[in-house]
């Protein structure tokens, strides 16, 4: 027993110590900061939780010179401009929010923000707003959009870049947002409707949500790397939920964009941000740890009659891998020799398919290391 506590105390301390958080001064935007992202393939943005490893070694570069500049406009609006878009943020207090956008055109004014983050952001911290903006389409449709806006710090790891490179602490968030829309011609009350300030509540707006027969939807994962003050990746999901009287049973999805964007890290090493090239430095200096940077992916879990898949990062080589599956009573079920293997990604599957339903307990020896995973056989 006392061993299992050392154990388990051991992986808590690597767990805090992992762990980075986001702060207002180190990232949020700036004006004058302009970026250059690349537009790549779609990449499925992997398990929530702690020391998640992911790999976007594999990219395929839709588009390598995609703009992201900020700017200042009427204080205290900050301007970020992406694909002929610009959408006007301000920081209040800790609080990062949204108050519409504009192009060549759709404008829109959010009367009620979106609430998009507020600092510092910590692994399992969430915030959620009600929202509602109003604006045209051209000059001849009137819009009003309202909704509610989440966003989750819901995991922490590692990544590896496409020069396998790797970033060793990483906060992810996953912002989901929910869409109701209104058009109509415009009318001589556009302008004064556009003009005046009003509030819907948000018991309003989610009775909305839940009887429009179709709302939008768009889902955002955004990587933060310690160290930088943009994000260094980013998936987009949009699709049309077509709903029936409320029913989640009776909903469909019509998925419409899906992409993502990688910022390459070293476009942010010119934009003479002292305080993350400070903390940059600290990095480069500090005494970690040998299995510091150790991420894993276990899945699916529960099991049903796929393999379990195991992806993992090792931050050195290591001389034997011995894997078990054991049951909650101690009883091994399964035993595998993975022998060496050098520091990098290391893959492997366990056919499962024969051990009776129940909770097990997965066991993986990196020489005198041990990882413990509990999973279930369904």
């Amino acid at each position: 027993m006392k061993q299992v506590m050392l154990l388990l105390f051991a992986g808590v301390s690597e767990i805090l110590s992992a762990q980075h958080s986001l702060q207002s001064d180190l990232n949020m935007f700036r004006p004058d900061d302009v970026i250059i992202k690349q537009q790549v393939s779609y990449k499925n943005p992997g398990r929530t939780g702690a020391n998640v490893l992911w790999d976007f070694s594999n990219m395929s570069v839709l588009n390598d010179a995609y703009e992201l500049a900020y700017s200042a406009g009427r204080e205290p609006v900050i301007v970020g401009t992406e694909h002929l878009t610009q959408y006007n943020y301000t920081l209040a207090g800790d609080s990062l929010l949204l108050w519409g956008f504009r192009n060549q055109t759709t404008q829109i004014r959010n009367k009620q923000p979106e609430l998009l983050l507020k600092f510092p952001v910590n692994f399992g911290d969430s915030v959620k707003t009600s929202y509602y903006g109003h604006g045209k389409h051209g000059n001849r449709l009137e819009l009003d959009a309202m909704g509610t806006v989440e966003t989750h710090a819901d995991s922490y790891g590692m990544m590896v870049l496409p020069n396998q490179d790797t970033l060793k602490h990483v906060l992810r968030t996953r912002t989901l947002k929910y869409i109701a829309k209104d058009t109509k011609p415009i009318s001589e009350a556009y302008q004064q409707k556009d003009t005046t300030w009003y509030a819907i509540s948000p018991d309003s707006i989610d009775v909305r949500l839940a009887q429009d027969s179709v709302i939008f939807v768009t889902e955002t994962f955004r990587w933060y790397a310690k160290g930088y003050r943009y994000p260094v990746f980013e998936t987009i999901r949009s699709w049309e939920q077509h709903q029936n009287n409320g029913l989640k049973a009776n909903h469909k999805k019509y998925e419409f964009l899906a992409t993502a964007f990688f910022y390459p890290p070293q476009e942010q090493y010119y934009l003479g941000d002292e305080a993350n090239l400070a903390v940059l430095d600290s990095l480069a200096n500090e005494n970690t740890d040998p299995w510091a940077g150790l991420t894993y992916n276990i899945y699916p879990n529960p099991i049903k009659t796929a393999p379990l898949n195991v992806e993992m990062y090792l931050p050195k080589p290591v001389s034997n891998i011995l894997v078990q599956v054991r049951s909650t009573m101690g009883a091994i079920v399964l035993a595998k020799k993975q022998g060496y293997h050098q520091e990098g990604i290391y893959n492997f599957q366990l056919e499962l398919g024969n051990v009776p339903v129940g909770n097990y307990i997965l066991d993986i020896w990196l020489d005198d290391h041990l990882i413990s995973y509990t999973i279930m056989r369904r």
